[in-house]
């Protein structure tokens, strides 16, 4: 398997695929920081991870491959956005092709949800240290 075509021309989508193996769907990221600037980059932050079926001795699911994503969003055209949060975790994040740039897809389990739409997207990837952070079985 390897990269969606429709992400190819995203600088920065290859390296997020070889961090986990595939595209990830973001499920419980948490947005650490969307930041919305007029007539420059916009940016989105979120941390995600790679959620094992392994279980640690409280009962907790083990989490690995932990990386913080940035995405800058250039042209922003269009955003539709609801319930920005303080603290907010996606269900998931999609991301498609249009014809006039990319679409983000924010999906929420509680908080920031909606759309935006840019000219340009890139994204860069900064992995965490190994973390004992799990989520319950």
């Amino acid at each position: 398997m390897s990269l969606p075509a429709e992400l190819e021309s995203i600088v920065g989508a290859q390296e997020l695929y070889h961090w986990f193996g595939y595209w990830p769907d973001f499920h419980d990221a948490e947005v650490v920081r969307f930041h919305l600037s007029l007539g420059a980059p916009s940016k989105l932050k979120v941390h995600t991870w790679e959620m094992t079926n392994k279980v640690d001795a409280a009962g907790f699911y083990k989490l690995i491959k932990h990386v913080t994503v940035e995405f800058t969003l250039d042209g922003v055209t269009t955003m539709n956005l609801q319930d920005p949060w303080e603290h907010s975790i996606l269900f998931d994040l999609g991301i498609n092709k249009t014809d006039s740039g990319f679409r983000l897809d924010l999906s929420s389990s509680y908080g920031l949800s909606g759309t935006i739409e840019a000219k340009e997207l890139s994204l860069q990837i900064t992995p965490e240290p190994a973390n004992n952070t799990a989520t319950s079985s």
